[in-house]
């Protein structure tokens, strides 16, 4: 069972290695959630387990290649705008305030212009698509339509507005034209991006084949939720839906399983919801980011182990003394969204289920950073190791003290390679190396990572890659 955590399944990644490579594990059954049925799709391919850790393999070569957000979350053209006017829009709002409170709120500004207009304005050479996804199918017509950039319809000009504008256009006639975007932009796609070209190459057919998972034998089960209705839905290896106590929906008509894993994977905002039979779906884990009930109680797995990639606490936020109501929002959602988890994490340790999931907060779920994701994976291979194994809590007290450190060499390596670093910066980089390789020595090599032993030694992964020599091995 694959949970949810969007560019964290590298920690997922990390956990199934190991599992594979040492735990010997043989799955019949998959489930998961958002990022988590990718990672389901693709070992359902093959039944034999040997076949399932070479698709794994791959899968974890495409996914450790990444190296920016873009390549994963591509923003679209109004949401760009949105980030390059910010600053701009907020010394305006900051001379905003010192004048009296506005009697009306701010229109939507549709200006004198012409669908065809506000299409040219929304969209980009790149995201014109010569062909409709009604026109396509299979896992062609499901990278259609992530890909696609909706147009909004055009607004009536009312009296209401002209009053608005009248009022208005004075203080924004340097913005007008941008407000127009982007507020069309946001209503026509309503998302801030569309996946970017890794989505390509995991519906490359060479690579995935939604056939085969049909036909492996193995059964899936991937999650989702329907807007209208509110409920928790799966989608079977056939492209089947069942409600979230297995019973069959005959009234939704099979779809292709890639367009299950896009709904699945639509966070809200972030991505668009898939519309799927006469309903619009998003990420399974607004439900349940942990969907093991599926697993246990009603696929009646006999051993069900749950990968999640979720920190099981998030740092700490900054004070919220001054900070906007759209703040305090998102902070409690997020806080909702972590107790709801832990309830779903305990369901599965009850029902007897092995649970592997980090302590340490590494990186969010829209972070794509190279060296980011690499001490993730390892961090998940170290933790799928203490729940296989049962390692003593001194054992697990260094695991955890060994990827914080990395965490820091990374940084400190991001400020040496700035250049002309201070030398108390360097000496604090080589202390931080140094006690990795101390903490290293005291652990059982059979029961680390590939490659563990040269985490002291080397670079932490940079983009581009770093070539200079280390300077704390001089120190060593």
């Amino acid at each position: 069972m694959l949970s949810g955590g969007g560019a964290r399944a590298s920690f997922q990644i990390g956990a199934l290695r190991y599992l594979y490579d040492h735990a010997g594990i043989a799955p019949t059954t998959l489930v998961g959630t958002s990022a988590g049925s990718i990672l389901t799709a693709f070992l359902a391919q093959f039944s034999d387990p040997e076949e399932q850790s070479g698709a794994l393999r791959a899968l974890e070569n495409v996914w450790m290649s990444l190296t920016n957000s873009d390549q994963m979350f591509m923003p679209r053209p109004w949401f760009l705008r949105l980030q390059e006017r910010s600053s701009k829009w907020l010394e305006l709002l900051q001379t905003e305030s010192e004048r009296p409170e506005p009697k009306r709120s701010l229109p939507r500004i549709s200006l004198f212009r012409s669908p065809t207009e506000a299409a040219d304005e929304i969209a980009t050479d790149e995201d014109a698509r010569a062909v409709e996804p009604e026109e396509l199918s299979g896992q062609a017509r499901t990278l259609a339509i992530a890909l696609s950039n909706p147009v909004a319809p055009a607004r009536s000009f009312s009296p209401t507005l002209a009053l608005g504008l009248m009022n208005m256009l004075p203080r924004l006639r340097a913005t007008g034209d941008d407000v127009s975007m982007i507020l069309r932009g946001a209503d026509a796609s309503r998302s801030m991006y569309h996946p970017g070209p890794v989505l390509t190459t995991l519906l490359d057919e060479e690579f995935f084949r939604s056939e085969a998972v049909a036909e492996s034998g193995v059964t899936v089960r991937v999650a989702m939720v329907a807007l209208e209705s509110g409920e928790l839905r799966f989608m079977t290896e056939t492209g089947e839906m069942v409600d979230r106590e297995n019973r069959p929906l005959p009234h939704i008509p099979r779809q292709d399983l890639s367009l299950g894993l896009l709904a699945s994977c639509s966070i809200p905002a972030v991505f668009p919801p898939v519309k799927i039979g006469e309903e619009w779906y998003v990420d399974g884990g607004v439900r349940e980011a942990t969907p093991a009930e599926m697993a246990i109680g009603h696929l009646g797995v006999d051993r069900c182990w749950v990968v999640a990639s979720s920190a099981t606490e998030a740092p700490p936020a900054d004070s919220f003394e001054s900070k906007s109501m759209l703040n305090v929002m998102l902070r409690s959602t997020q806080i909702l969204s972590e107790e709801t988890e832990r309830d779903e994490i305990a369901y599965a340790q009850v029902a007897g289920a092995t649970v592997i999931e980090p302590e340490l907060f590494v990186h969010d779920a829209t972070t794509v950073v190279i060296g980011l994701m690499h001490i993730n994976r390892d961090y998940g291979w170290l933790r799928a190791a203490e729940q296989h194994l049962n390692l003593h809590e001194s054992t697990v007290a260094l695991h955890r003290r060994i990827i914080g450190n990395r965490l820091r060499a990374l940084d400190l390596e991001d400020k040496v390679l700035l250049g002309d670093p201070p030398e108390p910066l360097l000496r604090e980089l080589a202390r931080v190396k140094l006690q990795i390789r101390e903490d290293i020595s005291w652990l059982d090599p059979k029961q680390l990572p590939e490659g563990a032993q040269d985490w002291w030694r080397s670079w932490e992964k940079h983009d581009p890659p770093v070539t200079v020599p280390a300077p704390w091995l001089t120190q060593a």
